[in-house]
């Protein structure tokens, strides 16, 4: 088979890329040695849903959401990496509900007519977990004010710092990362946890559905056999194989908010 395309693409910030590389090329190597070939390099310059509707992609990294939405029938899921995350279960993760430092709120329900920010409106972490958990204060089909749209859960946090905004669902895993990389994390705190839900799965193209098994092996042995700093630096603490059926839930939940749209504020 061709070498395909491939993206690891959920927590590829700048800071951690080698590390990505790492990853990479021990999955390299574990498909190499089951006769499988790989690109050398991760496709970066290259938008998320080209990397996801590549018709050669090998393996890839999306959100649950659009694992169960829009790219359901056009990729086969493989698994999820383990983050470890408190409170979650191997390939599971959650998003943390934030503020600033100096907001005077105190539970969620504080937020309401304030401004959210969102990473983008196809993401389960920074969208779909921000409305499932206001849904149920909920009244006369709003909770916020208005909702902006700042392209990813990074600049949500740096839109709170700013300002710009008064409150946003992050990625747990994001979240981490930015203790680490991102100073507008300093002047932010937690207001609480969502649901844990399944993580963002590894992908490859339907067409590479008899090599699902093969894939997963390579992938497992992979991050088994990473060495401790890049385990650390991605946050990684295994792989968990999974199947299409265990996002359903995220489906499901979002399925029963009726004008997710009124509830962001958006019309």
């Amino acid at each position: 088979m061709s070498e395909g395309v491939a993206g690891l693409s959920m927590y590829d910030w700048p800071e951690v890329q080698k590390h990505n590389d790492e990853l990479w090329e021990m999955i390299v190597q574990s498909l190499k040695k089951r006769n499988i070939s790989a690109p050398q390099h991760l496709a970066r310059e290259k938008d998320h849903y080209e990397i996801w509707l590549a018709t050669d992609l090998l393996i890839g990294q999306t959100c649950g959401l659009n694992a169960i939405r829009e790219l359901q029938g056009r990729v086969e899921v493989l698994g999820a990496l383990d983050y470890g995350l408190e409170g979650c279960k191997p390939g599971q993760y959650r998003s943390v509900i934030v503020c600033r430092a100096d907001d005077k709120a105190q539970i969620v329900e504080d937020f309401v007519n304030k401004t959210a920010a969102i990473n983008s409106d196809d993401s389960y972490s920074g969208y779909g977990a921000l409305l499932a958990t206001v849904n149920s204060f909920v009244e006369k089909g709003k909770f916020f004010e208005k909702t902006i749209i700042c392209g990813s859960h990074r600049q949500s946090m740096k839109a709170i710092a700013n300002e710009q905004a008064d409150v946003a669902a992050i990625d747990e895993v994001v979240w981490n990362l930015g203790f680490d990389y991102e100073p507008a994390v300093d002047r932010l705190r937690v207001i609480g946890k969502t649901q844990p839900m399944p993580a963002p799965p590894l992908i490859t193209n339907w067409s590479n559905n008899s090599l699902r098994n093969v894939l997963n092996e390579a992938l497992e042995e992979a991050v088994s056999l990473l060495d401790e700093t890049t385990k650390s630096a991605l946050q990684l603490y295994g792989y968990k194989l999974m199947k299409l059926d265990d996002y359903e839930p995220i489906l499901r939940q979002l399925n029963e908010i009726n004008n997710p749209q009124t509830i962001l504020g958006f019309n």
